[in-house]
């Protein structure tokens, strides 16, 4: 990294860059107790600021009640202590030729060298993360909502009764019509899906992501809902859809049920990706919060379908979804 762009993240960082050369930066050191003192100057002269207009106030309002106060006159006053407390430290900092809080302050070296090797490891870090899924490392729920309580199951189908459907290769129909030429069963075999279709030829999924194998992009479990929202089977926990589209439908709907309705938009992702079965939880929050422009805890009751979709695409691309190798049989 260029020094300059150095220089700009440390001072971004708080830093008093003094200068630099070939080998060291020069900054002010970061413990110097004397920069606490120009920090207490500041809100002391903010608190100034506030005792004059409370003062102002106060001098107005005895006025209309018919006070005998000679205001000229204090104003006058005031206006000659806010200029002298207003016009010392400049004056102190010319006289001396230098910043007056600084002459405490001791200035200390750091090598370029080191500074660059902490970029380059940090760089190496990070370099085999996908530079689209950087997060940082640690979980803020950004929202003032209470988050419900991580029970540890994995349940995106909140209407689901318990029951999930047979994973006994016969698939399960919905009562949601398909297209002429959608799958009307599908199963699991092993990692891969059988998608059965009408006229009894199948397709075989294998590869790829569980939610591309299932058309499944939101990972939904199989149950009632799935049932009569287009879900044709199940594989590996998960229900199987016909196709992509009714796959993404089927998160917009589920999103749309009263048990989804009820929660903020950091709850209903914290209640469909929970921290427990390993999803980072926060990353998943900001990328849908950022991807619709709602604040996370605003009710997910608020959000519009198109809001909705956009939520849905979101969870697709969390979720995981690459496709892997099709072929019949």
């Amino acid at each position: 990294m260029e020094l300059e762009n150095i220089l700009k993240l440390m001072q971004n960082a708080g830093f008093r860059v003094h200068g630099a050369d070939t080998q060291y930066i020069y900054i002010e050191e970061p413990a110097c107790i004397v920069r606490a003192f120009a920090t207490f100057a500041e809100y002391a002269w903010i608190a100034l600021l506030v005792i004059t207009g409370l003062l102002l106030t106060g001098w107005a309002i005895a006025l209309i009640r018919g006070s005998k106060n000679n205001l000229v006159d204090n104003l006058r006053n005031l206006v000659l202590i806010l200029g002298i407390v207003s016009a010392a430290p400049p004056i102190m900092s010319t006289v001396f030729g230098k910043d007056l809080f600084a002459m405490g302050c001791k200035t200390v070296k750091v090598s370029i060298s080191d500074v660059q090797q902490a970029i380059a490891a940090r760089n190496a870090k990070l370099s085999p993360r996908d530079r689209n899924y950087l997060y940082e490392e640690f979980d803020i729920y950004d929202t003032g909502a209470p988050l419900p309580p991580d029970d540890g199951t994995i349940d995106t189908d909140p209407d689901n009764d318990g029951t999930e459907s047979s994973d006994d290769n016969s698939g399960t129909g919905g009562t949601t019509s398909h297209g002429a030429n959608d799958p009307v069963k599908g199963h699991g075999e092993g990692n891969d899906v059988i998608y059965t279709f009408a006229d009894n030829h199948k397709n075989r999924r294998s590869r790829g992501t569980r939610a591309w194998r299932n058309n499944n992009p939101g990972n939904i479990v199989p149950g009632k809902f799935t049932n009569s929202n287009g879900g044709i089977g199940k594989a590996g926990h998960f229900a199987v859809f016909p196709n992509e589209e009714t796959g993404m439908e089927a998160i917009v709907k589920l999103l749309k049920t009263p048990s989804y309705q009820k929660r903020t938009l950091a709850q209903a992702i914290h209640a469909w990706a929970p921290p427990s079965a390993g999803n980072n939880n926060s990353a998943y929050q900001r990328q849908v919060s950022q991807a619709t422009g709602v604040p996370l805890n605003t009710p997910l009751s608020r959000l519009s379908d198109a809001q909705l979709r956009e939520v849905a695409k979101i969870i697709r691309k969390m979720e995981g979804w690459t496709p892997g190798n099709e072929r019949r049989e």
